[in-house]
């Protein structure tokens, strides 16, 4: 089972205690997958086609407590990549019924589903989370977090995603727009604003999860970057002491142990006992002790001096 899946499978088990938070769930569920038919005799049907079972008994349990007459039924068709599909279908006889619908601000005088926002039923903070939540049960995606980071809303209409957007600012997750094959979604990429995103919809159970694999991966890049580092300035150290050593040897090789000045000859035999080691090493070696940036400052000075000796060499032999 995928890590989105996980998370509304968590999400459909949580019915909000307050009514008002379940009607603004309600109405996203609705907008996000609910159409309205008329039937003949100029009866209307709200129907709802949702690809998971235990989202569809939860929009039931809400359109029942609505005081509508839902009915719940499973088909076999091709959605999203899916073969089978849970259809919800409440009839619309009443006024009643219609004024349930128009209580939620869902349908447009067409009676259609109208793709916006209820600003009144989203007025509180808990309100607009589960607004969300009902938005990411039929829309959303969360990729695994072992992968990339992303979170992503599916929407069909630019005005709905729109005012998403400034809901999620409200909870200072800042979504990016995008389309796809025609249809609006935001996404996100940030790890700690999915995080965010998920505690904001209540998905307890995922956000441990989440934060407990991005805890490990951040580890892990830790330990790769400093073993990144101490392998660069292993190889670096190795580098400067072969090109010392060489550079020593040549210049022992022209000029003799009598060409080394006094100051340098115990740090020119210790590079030379000991090739693979490094400045700060070489430092404690010596009589007296030096510290790294000493040993450093007195092997730039030896170095600068066997330059100048042999490119002197060099140019008396050509002439």
């Amino acid at each position: 089972m995928s890590f989105a899946n996980d998370v509304r499978n968590e999400l459909t088990r949580i019915m909000p205690e307050r009514k008002c938070c379940r009607k603004a769930e309600l109405s996203a569920l609705l907008l996000t997958s609910a159409q309205i038919h008329c039937q003949e005799g100029g009866q209307y049907d709200l129907e709802v086609v949702v690809e998971k079972a235990a989202t569809a008994r939860k929009i039931f349990k809400m359109l029942k407590e609505q005081n509508l007459q839902p009915a719940v039924r499973m088909e076999k068709r091709k959605r999203f990549n899916k073969t089978r599909v849970y259809i919800v279908t409440a009839p619309l006889k009443e006024k009643q019924e219609f004024a349930t619908l128009e209580g939620l601000n869902i349908i447009d005088r067409n009676i259609k589903i109208k793709p916006a926002v209820n600003q009144e039923l989203i007025a509180t903070s808990c309100c607009k989370k589960a607004f969300l939540r009902g938005v990411f049960l039929n829309r959303g995606f969360i990729n695994r977090p072992e992968g990339e980071y992303h979170l992503e809303l599916v929407i069909n209409d630019a005005r709905l995603a729109a005012d998403l957007q400034k809901i999620l600012l409200r909870f200072k997750i800042p979504a990016r727009l995008g389309e796809r094959k025609n249809n609006q979604f935001l996404y996100v990429k940030e790890s700690e604003k999915i995080a965010d995103f998920l505690r904001v919809v209540g998905a307890s159970n995922a956000l441990l999860e989440f934060e407990n694999v991005r805890i490990i991966k951040s580890m892990r890049n830790d330990v790769n970057r400093q073993v990144n580092c101490e392998t660069a300035n292993l190889a670096k150290t190795i580098d400067a002491a072969v090109r010392q050593t060489n550079l020593i040897k040549l210049l022992l090789e022209q000029e003799g142990w009598e060409g080394i000045p006094s100051q340098y000859v115990q740090l020119v035999q210790l590079r030379i006992d000991f090739p693979d080691s490094s400045l700060a090493e070489l430092g404690k070696l010596m009589e007296p002790p030096l510290s790294k940036s000493g040993a450093a400052y007195r092997m730039r000075k030896l170095e600068a001096y066997a330059e100048a000796k042999l490119q002197t060499r060099l140019k008396a032999g050509f002439k």
